[in-house]
C-alpha cells in the first residue's frame, strides 16, 4: 500500500516511513520465529516466507515507480499467502482456544491496508476487475472480522471500547473507499487506513493480553 501511495505522490514521506517500519517489523518477526526452533514442517513454511519477503524487499528498495506497482503488489501477495499458511500452521500447534481470535484481529490490520492498496492501484491506472474484486473482498472480510470479534467470548472493558472505536473508524473509512479517487479522497484513504490499522493493532495486543490472563 505504501509503495503505491508513494507513486501517487500522496503523503510520500509518510509512505516511505511506513515502508521502512513494515520492513523492520517483518524482519524482526522472521528472526523471532526462526529463533523459536519450530518443527521441520513449519521451518519449511518459514523459509518460503523469508524467500518471498527478500524478493519484495528487493523490489521496494528502489525509488517507487508506477510502472512497478503491479509487480510489487504481486510480490506482496506472495508474501501474504506464504505468511498466511505459516500463521495457520502455528495456530494448529497452539493449545490456546483463543489463538484464532488473536489471529483474526491481527489479520484485520492487513485487510485495512489491502483495501487501501486496491483503491490506490485503481487511482494509479490499474483499474482491473481483479483489483476491484480484491478491494471488495478486503472490505467484506474486514466487516465479517469485526462481527466475529464482537461475538468472541474473550472480552474486557478495554476490548469493548476499542471495538467501538474500530467500528466508527471503519464506517468512515469504508465510506471513503466508495468515492471516486481524487486528491482529497486519496489523502483521506491514506490517513484513515492508518488510523484503522492502529486501532486493530491495539485490539490485537488487547486480545493477546486477555488470552494470557485467562491462561495465567
Amino acid at each position: 500500500k505504501a509503495y503505491v501511495q508513494a507513486t501517487l505522490g500522496v503523503l510520500p514521506e509518510k509512505a516511505r516511513e511506513i515502508m521502512l517500519a513494515s520492513q523492520r517489523v517483518i524482519a524482526g518477526n522472521l528472526e523471532e520465529m526462526s529463533g523459536s526452533a519450530p518443527p521441520a514442517d513449519i521451518r519449511k513454511l518459514l523459509q518460503v516466507v523469508e524467500k518471498d519477503n527478500a524478493g519484495l524487499a528487493t523490489l521496494t528498495a528502489s525509488k517507487p515507480e508506477k510502472a512497478a506497482n503491479m509487480d510489487v503488489a504481486k510480490s506482496a501477495d506472495a508474501v501474504l499467502e506464504a505468511a498466511d499458511k505459516l500463521t495457520k500452521a502455528f495456530e494448529g500447534l497452539s493449545q490456546q482456544a483463543g489463538a484464532k481470535i488473536v489471529n483474526i484481529a491481527g489479520r484485520q490490520r492487513m485487510l485495512s491496508q489491502r483495501a487501501a492498496r486496491g483503491y490506490f492501484l485503481i487511482a494509479a491506472g490499474n483499474d482491473t476487475p481483479a483489483i476491484r474484486k480484491q478491494l471488495e473482498a478486503a472490505r467484506t472480510e474486514f466487516s465479517q472480522g469485526l462481527t466475529t470479534l464482537q461475538n468472541a467470548p474473550i472480552s474486557t472493558v478495554a476490548i469493548r471500547n476499542e471495538l467501538e472505536l474500530a467500528k466508527s473508524q471503519w464506517l468512515f473509512y469504508e465510506n471513503a473507499l466508495t468515492k471516486t479517487p481524487g486528491t482529497e479522497s486519496l489523502q483521506t484513504i491514506a490517513t484513515t487506513s492508518e488510523r484503522v490499522f492502529e486501532v486493530m493493532d491495539n485490539l490485537t495486543s488487547l486480545y493477546d493480553a486477555a488470552l494470557r490472563d485467562v491462561l495465567g
